[in-house]
């Protein structure tokens, strides 16, 4: 697994000399857009700079946005904030939506009811992964167990941040962790954030060229799988009875050691994913997104599948149908 120790900055950092950053050893950077509704004013006023040297100086990036909306039309507002920043940029790490309430902003106005705080990250996450970008969601451990602990939100990445030695958040879906924010770089004045990735998007976002039509059978049915935190492609090959040089060369792999939680990975073959359950019976104790999880599907293909209106209430006995 990754451990590479990256940071995120915003124009509180001050103008920061990422040719001494990138001889410190950082591997990537988050890089903070701005923040709230779709204001010019509301832009960081370091963040074209530091997206321009941090691929100068050939530094990884990724983007957050800091959260000030109490509602899904304020969230879609936030969206639109992110997509213009973005225009025309190639992140290769994930576009964080940073919710949390670190000046008691939203306390002050009339914080959302849990449910309301969810629909707002599944808005923004949901309007920018749309418009092509990876997404993740990015709160502190208290936040996602207590505030936005529902299923809807979890076919997303996740971005933890919990200051310590230790991080004790448990979830598949977690590939970022913020460990501190009294960090210190050469080239930063002062504090800086610090954190772990636990997948290199740097460089398993590398353009890859698309198999030549000719190398998948014309006779083979071909299905997608979505890699989970932990999974090998030597152990998907051998799940749908292929080969590693298979599942590269149908991906476009240049390196097939490098895949990533969410990635979707085309499979063909003699065999699709294991077919002698088409119906989950629900037991006492499930959630949608573990079962998702066990057979290696989303939320929301559920959900379609099987017209459940509330994610959240599943029973004991219910007959879920599986793709």
């Amino acid at each position: 697994m990754a451990m590479l120790k990256g940071i995120d900055v915003s124009e509180h950092n001050g103008e920061i000399n990422w040719d001494k950053v990138k001889a410190d050893g950082v591997k990537f950077a988050m890089i903070r857009m701005g923040y709230g509704s779709d204001i010019k004013s509301q832009d960081d006023s370091q963040f074209e700079r530091n997206v321009r040297e941090a691929e100068r100086v050939g530094i990884p990036w990724g983007a957050y946005l800091y959260s000030y909306a109490l509602t899904v039309e304020q969230a879609k507002s936030e969206a639109a904030h992110a997509l213009r920043l973005l225009k025309g940029k190639k992140p290769s790490y994930p576009i964080a939506f940073d919710m949390e309430d670190a000046d008691h902003y939203k306390e002050k106005h009339g914080m959302p009811a849990n449910n309301v705080l969810v629909d707002i990250c599944d808005t923004f996450l949901s309007i920018v992964s749309d418009a092509g970008y990876d997404v993740m969601l990015y709160a502190n451990k208290d936040w996602l167990e207590n505030r936005l602990n529902s299923s809807k939100l979890g076919k997303y990445k996740k971005w933890v941040a919990q200051w310590g030695d230790k991080l004790t958040y448990n979830d598949e879906n977690v590939v970022m962790w913020q460990f501190t924010n009294s960090g210190i770089v050469h080239g930063i004045n002062d504090h800086v954030d610090m954190n772990y990735s636990y997948v290199d998007f740097g460089a398993a976002k590398k353009p890859t060229s698309k198999p030549k039509s000719e190398s998948k059978p014309a006779a083979q049915e071909v299905t997608t799988y979505t890699v989970k935190k932990g999974d090998t492609l030597w152990a998907i090959a051998k799940k749908y009875h292929t080969t590693v040089s298979a599942l590269a060369k149908l991906n476009g792999f240049e390196n097939p050691d490098l895949i990533y939680p969410g990635q979707k990975l085309k499979i063909s073959g003699s065999s699709t994913a294991p077919s002698s359950t088409k119906v989950y019976v629900v037991k006492k104790g499930d959630t949608l997104s573990g079962i998702a999880a066990r057979y290696n599907t989303s939320v929301a293909e559920l959900v379609k599948l099987n017209k459940i209106k509330n994610p959240d209430l599943i029973y004991p006995g219910q007959k879920i149908k599986l793709p």
